[in-house]
């Protein structure tokens, strides 16, 4: 009988572009699927429901004199967010993800040596926290380098005025945040709250003089006091805002409303301070460029919903172009029209097929449910009919009736 004496060739491994030297691996493939047994009977049944997903635990280690640099450097692939290609010594490059990674060193008896112990997981791209995908992605990071670009030169002068202008944005949007759901929104709250006026209560031993002997003493009401600087920097404001729209995107249904009602709350606060204007400037791209994301993100029933949003988005980054180019900041220019651009692409791309706004004749006056069933065969729309007609009471749509087209 022949021997075989061939010496298998394995690939090189790596994690997400690492290099790493690897001593073993366990890997689990198979399918899913439900096993039925019939009560009252010898038969068994076995339904198939699709793979499951792989799975790798491999073991490895790192070597050499930068043993601490390729460690942090695993270490920092590992925490990367979305999943990312791994190069297994017999399956070759698998798309996965890495659910934990254990890294083990000796200080002493060891040196240079870093042991590895990887679990991976089967995975695809994500694109959360989006719905739509790439195109909202884009959106987004065009947005945030249009408010990135809008704070380098910004002028700002930390002053009673600047500092109370900063206080009444940042309390406005806390109110939009409000009610907050997680800790996060929270924390979101209370960066944008630290400006505010600091109100001390004394303890109940600090009481006021009393005019006669036996009368109740009362305790010395509270003082407030405000904080010194509480913004130093342009950062020091912007940041918070920045993250605090957001906040508002991602916990409310009616984000784009709360986002309308902060924006018209901040051009309220314009005013001739440059520094001022700075603010104004950089707190309404970061606005409009999370009530862009949502409008990517809404479902609109008409096309003519979504393109009133989009009118908005154009407007305010037509205004904030302006004032970018009275600056004569070319850089903020260029990354607003590149904001304004991936706006206009993305929410009419996933809207542009919807229906538009006919005008019908329901040929007398009926309610919203009978006008439904007559212009769709389908009674259930009558929601369309009352939304579409606001100044119509529900039970006396007239004959001419405002409505999407089927």
């Amino acid at each position: 009988m022949a021997t075989d004496c061939l010496v298998p060739g394995f690939m090189e491994a790596s994690w997400k572009g690492v290099p790493f030297h690897v001593e073993s691996s366990s890997d689990d493939f198979g399918r899913r699927g439900d096993l039925y047994e019939y009560p009252l009977s010898e038969q068994t049944g076995y339904k198939d429901l699709g793979r499951k997903a792989r799975r790798f635990n491999v073991e490895g280690y790192l070597i050499g004199g930068n043993q601490v640099a390729l460690t942090v450097a695993m270490a920092t692939a590992a925490e990367s967010p979305e999943p990312g290609m791994l190069m297994h010594p017999i399956y070759g490059p698998q798309l996965v993800a890495c659910v934990k990674l254990t890294t083990s060193a000796e200080y002493r008896a060891k040196k240079r040596l870093t042991k590895l112990s990887f679990d991976f997981v089967e995975g695809t791209a994500s694109m959360a926290p989006y719905m739509i995908g790439a195109a909202v992605s884009a959106l987004f990071a065009s947005g945030s380098s249009a408010v990135a670009a809008s704070k380098p030169q910004a002028i700002w002068v930390p002053t009673a005025t600047t500092d109370a202008a900063a206080r009444d944005i940042s309390d406005a949007l806390a109110r939009q945040i409000a009610p907050a759901v997680d800790e996060d929104s929270y924390d979101a709250i209370s960066r944008l709250e630290r400006g505010d006026p600091l109100t001390i209560f004394h303890s109940v031993e600090e009481i006021v003089p009393v005019a006669r002997i036996g009368a109740p003493r009362a305790a010395a009401p509270p003082s407030t006091v405000m904080l010194p600087r509480p913004y130093p920097t342009f950062a020091d404001v912007v940041d918070p805002i920045d993250d605090g729209t957001a906040t508002v995107r991602r916990i409310h249904a009616d984000a784009l409303r709360r986002l309308r009602e902060f924006n018209a709350y901040v051009v309220d606060r314009q005013e001739g301070s440059p520094s001022v204007q700075s603010l104004v400037l950089s707190t309404r791209l970061a606005m409009i460029r999370d009530y862009a994301l949502t409008a990517a993100q809404s479902t609109y029933q008409t096309v003519t919903a979504a393109v009133a949003d989009l009118d908005f988005v154009m407007a305010v980054y037509d205004d904030e172009e302006r004032a970018a180019a009275d600056r004569c900041d070319d850089a903020l220019v260029t990354a607003i029209r590149a904001a304004r651009a991936d706006a206009a692409s993305t929410i009419l791309a996933q809207n542009v097929r919807l229906p538009g706004v006919t005008e019908s004749s329901a040929d007398g006056v009926w309610p919203s449910v009978v006008v439904a069933h007559k212009l769709y065969g389908d009674g259930k729309r009558y929601g369309d009919v009352e939304s579409y007609n606001p100044q119509m009471p529900p039970f006396f749509i007239g004959r001419a009736v405002v409505a999407p087209s089927a």
